[in-house]
């Protein structure tokens, strides 16, 4: 990374994702210079003031008005998005936004209406696209053995009796905007296209707020693409995490005392046997069997092989350098637009089936 001066940067949240995560990556990263954080707790705050040597504030406008950051990294709950969002673009200062975006597309469309009216840049945090896992996927799908892709399966499985801010709808919660806005956002980038139909059911199951915990979504997209999203956190046996489906193959992810692995299994277009359709109704011989004999050709692709990428030099190159950005405001409004429409198909209770 060229030498540059650090971005001013501050963090807006000291929860588990502002602490664990931001506050720390920012410390070590030389093109930042964390020096504020915000929380409305007076302990979280004096404990990143000991451990980053950072200035704690209560209130964001005084934050904003005292420090005057290049760079505000937003990882309150979801229901304050929109509003701390606004009000530090309208102070000049570029943001870097948690996932979900906010709260509904209204929301988000304020959001982007802000970051033109005020010539600010604007991105929301989506790691999940520099993990090794995703990067082995990207080149699977994207290295044409398989043929054209026409479904790829997501899921994310286990049993969880959730009781934090994240189970309850007042807050923003539920597994839909939190797992969803991650996986969502991968099965979209792998496709390389926007959604045509989507089709969603939410349950809450074991979790003990009243926000969905089960999800299932499906995805019909323009290019003529199915993406197929489970995430189930009340299941007690774990559903395979990657299935990538295409025209002359295929491909799981697997967990093995080795290591994770994409095992891909494809046929050789070249090699494929001489068959032609048999218009005839009667079947030749009264049997299912055609004689289609195909040589299949099995490799595995070891994620370890894969180097995840730095979310936050990918930031560094958008917000200091001017470059590209990492995930397009466009992209996250399509993730946005998916989430509100799962919303509203299960808004009622009761969604009668078309007669």
């Amino acid at each position: 990374m060229e030498r540059m001066k650090p971005l001013k940067t501050a963090v807006i949240g000291l929860g588990r994702i502002g602490w664990s995560y931001h506050c720390p990556q920012l410390a070590k990263h030389e093109g930042y210079a964390l020096t504020a954080v915000m929380d409305r707790s007076p302990e979280r705050l004096a404990e990143a003031e000991q451990t980053f040597g950072v200035r704690g504030y209560q209130d964001f406008d005084r934050l904003l008005e005292s420090e005057k950051p290049d760079l505000a990294v937003i990882a309150s709950p979801t229901i304050f998005h929109k509003e701390q969002a606004i009000r530090a673009m309208e102070r000049g200062v570029d943001v870097l936004l948690e996932k979900p975006m906010a709260g509904s597309l209204e929301e988000v469309d304020e959001i982007l209406e802000a970051m033109r009216k005020h010539g600010r840049r604007l991105m929301v945090f989506q790691p999940h696209r520099t993990y090794a896992e995703f990067l082995a996927a990207k080149r699977i799908v994207d290295g044409g053995k398989l043929g054209r892709i026409f479904m790829m399966k997501r899921a994310s499985s286990g049993y969880v009796r959730r009781n934090d801010w994240q189970s309850m709808k007042k807050y923003g919660g539920g597994m839909l905007n939190n797992y969803g806005a991650h996986f969502i956002d991968q099965l979209l980038c792998l496709a390389g296209s926007e959604a045509k139909r989507v089709a969603c059911g939410m349950k809450n199951i074991a979790t003990l707020g009243d926000a969905d915990d089960v999800v299932k979504l499906v995805i019909e997209t323009e290019n003529d693409m199915t993406l197929d999203l489970d995430i189930n956190m009340a299941a007690a046996v774990p559903l395979p995490p990657w299935t990538i489906l295409g025209q002359y193959g295929g491909a799981n992810l697997e967990y093995t005392e080795q290591g994770a692995r994409f095992v891909v299994r494809y046929v050789k277009p070249e090699e494929l046997p001489d068959l032609s359709v048999h218009p005839e109704l009667a079947a030749p011989g009264r049997t299912y069997d055609n004689g289609d004999r195909l040589v299949w050709h099995e490799e595995s692709v070891r994620v370890d092989e894969f180097q995840p990428l730095n979310f936050y030099d990918q930031c560094w190159d958008y917000f200091a350098r001017g470059g590209p950005s990492f995930v397009a405001v466009e992209q996250t409004r399509e993730v946005m637009r998916i989430i509100e429409a799962c919303r509203e198909q299960n808004a009622s209770v009761e969604s009668p089936l078309p007669v």
